[in-house]
């Protein structure tokens, strides 16, 4: 059965590769947040927070809970060099703020630091305004600066995004598939149900019950009998200890129970183990097939668009308006494990971007991005300008959305 799916998949249509290559760049994404927000505190400690909880496993939890799971999970040359480079970014920041006026001498200066990563939207109160006092939904900030004057008292605010990691142009936004389909003109639900064909064809190899259901059984599937064995004991450990398993931990535990127990069972180990990787394989590349898909509906309606329509749609997803001032502090890590520090005020970002180009407009059939193409004023070449990369949120049986790059 499985062998014939994989036809059954070429030739209709249905998201995503777990790379753990791309878990590991968030991973390490995540852990320069936190660090860049140690550096820029004026008691060089991790920085007050609101949320506990998030959509990638491993970054819930306090800045001190997540920092330590994070730092467990990379090598200690990893964790040092995001530390130089977050240290490194932070001085740079600083003479940045204090050139361009945001500190400024006996007036204002940092007076606390916020992990901010739960953004506002226009129906709950996020991190920005339990921070601020004031809804901004357009921030994306990582980071909010409380900028206090030699008395204690608050005299404003300062986003920041943070950004780290070996391209010298950073993902600047993550829109979601309503954003996907809002922005290119698209009916809605046409991502989703794109996307509710991929599920759908998930349950005819077994991946079956809620979305944490199948990623569960899924990442089971990925790590091998003697990590799920590993992975079992541990948990089991934990609650012979009393501590109470969170929602996911418990689906885990009972995939890798079942996993487990049915590996132990099953008369042919090697064919069992075969076949889940097997499944684990044809899910991934009914994400790739269903995200070729999107891109490819996206960049249809999106070549019907003016240049002046591109550009707003850059503008609103990179330098849209904010309540308060933003800064976008970016430690591009280099070959030879340094970093250079690049700061861009958010507000000029895209036109200082886009001001070198002209012509923009987008060919229909994309592959699996979304790249708005047009010509160099200096060299008159056909460039790409601004790339919309669609992958899944965590494994391939979570939501589709994209990464913008300038490039």
């Amino acid at each position: 059965m499985l062998s014939n799916f994989r036809s059954f998949l070429i030739e209709t249509y249905i998201t995503e590769a777990a790379a753990s290559s791309a878990e590991s760049a968030d991973d390490k994404g995540k852990l320069h947040e936190l660090l860049l927000a140690k550096y820029l505190h004026p008691d060089k400690q991790l920085p007050e927070h609101h949320r506990a909880v998030s959509e990638i496993e491993g970054h819930s939890g306090t800045p001190q809970q997540v920092h330590d799971k994070l730092q467990k999970k990379i090598t200690p040359e990893a964790y040092q060099e995001i530390d130089k480079a977050a240290q490194g970014t932070a001085k740079e920041l600083l003479s940045h703020l204090k050139k361009e006026g945001h500190i400024q001498k006996d007036k204002s200066d940092i007076g606390d630091v916020h992990w901010t990563s739960n953004r506002d939207t226009a129906t709950s109160k996020g991190d920005h305004e339990k921070t601020t006092g004031v809804k901004d939904p357009n921030s994306n900030a990582d980071l909010i600066l409380t900028m206090k004057n030699k008395k204690g008292e608050t005299v404003g605010y300062h986003g920041v995004s943070a950004k780290f990691g070996t391209n010298k142009e950073p993902n600047y936004s993550n829109p979601g598939m309503g954003s996907l389909e809002k922005m290119s003109g698209l009916e809605s639900g046409t991502i989703s149900g794109i996307m509710a064909n991929h599920h759908k064809a998930m349950e005819n190899i077994g991946y079956t019950g809620t979305v944490d259901d199948r990623h569960a059984k899924y990442k089971a599937d990925t790590m091998g009998i003697d990590k799920v064995k590993g992975e079992k004991t541990r948990f089991d450990t934990l609650l012979k200890t009393g501590r109470k398993l969170s929602r996911k931990e418990t689906l885990l535990h009972d995939n890798l129970k079942k996993f487990s127990d049915a590996y132990d069972g099953s008369k042919d180990k090697e064919g069992f183990l075969a076949q889940a990787q097997h499944r684990a394989s044809l899910a991934e590349e009914s994400g790739r097939i269903a995200r070729g898909l999107a891109a490819n509906k996206v960049a249809e309606s999106m070549s019907k668009k003016s240049d002046k329509e591109l550009r707003d749609i850059v503008t609103k997803q990179i330098s849209p308006p904010t309540v308060i001032p933003h800064t976008v502090a970016h430690s591009h890590m280099q070959e030879t494990g340094s970093s250079v520090p690049i700061i861009h005020n958010a507000d000029d970002l895209a036109k200082n971007h886009l001001d070198n180009f002209e012509g923009l407009h987008v060919i229909p059939k994309s592959g699996s991005a979304v790249t708005i193409k047009g010509y160099h004023k200096d060299t008159k070449k056909l460039t790409n300008v601004a790339t919309f990369g669609l992958k899944s949120q965590s494994g391939p049986h979570k939501n589709v959305n994209a990464t913008l790059q300038l490039k």
